[in-house]
């Protein structure tokens, strides 16, 4: 296997571990050092992926057509919490460009909840895709 392939590895292996085992990180940790005994080089890679792995399935971009207070942001963590089933950090974002409500981002998911999609998507099966006016 070649180095950054079984690096990816061990960093997706050592991901689920402590998703799956949250309480149990010094013994992942003990038991990863002990795998990589004769390639003591490859554990802080390793670690340092395992912790963007973690930052990527974590992460979800918010972005709203006008600035929420915490109320807001509050009840939307929320919701994604509920559709999602997990709880993710959230960067949230001004899109000026949205003409109302918002567009959710994650690694697999992207949610248009915006007036402008709603538009467009309305615009799109009244002409269809291809007719000109």
């Amino acid at each position: 296997m070649k180095k950054e392939a079984e690096i990816n590895s061990w960093a997706m292996a050592l991901y689920r571990a402590l998703k799956e085992n949250p309480g149990k990180s010094e013994e992942i940790f003990a038991n990863l050092k002990k795998s990589l005994a004769k390639k003591q080089e490859f554990l802080e890679t390793v670690v340092k992926k395992a912790g963007k792995i973690y930052d990527r399935e974590q992460r979800a971009d918010l972005f709203s057509a006008k600035q929420m207070d915490d109320r807001e942001k509050n009840e939307i963590k929320a919701k994604i919490k509920g559709i999602l089933g997990t709880e993710k950090d959230i960067s949230y974002s001004l899109d000026e460009s949205l003409l109302a409500g918002f567009r959710l981002k994650t690694k697999d998911i992207l949610i248009k909840a915006s007036l402008k999609d709603i538009l467009s998507g309305l615009k799109n099966k009244l002409y269809g895709h291809n007719r000109t006016i």
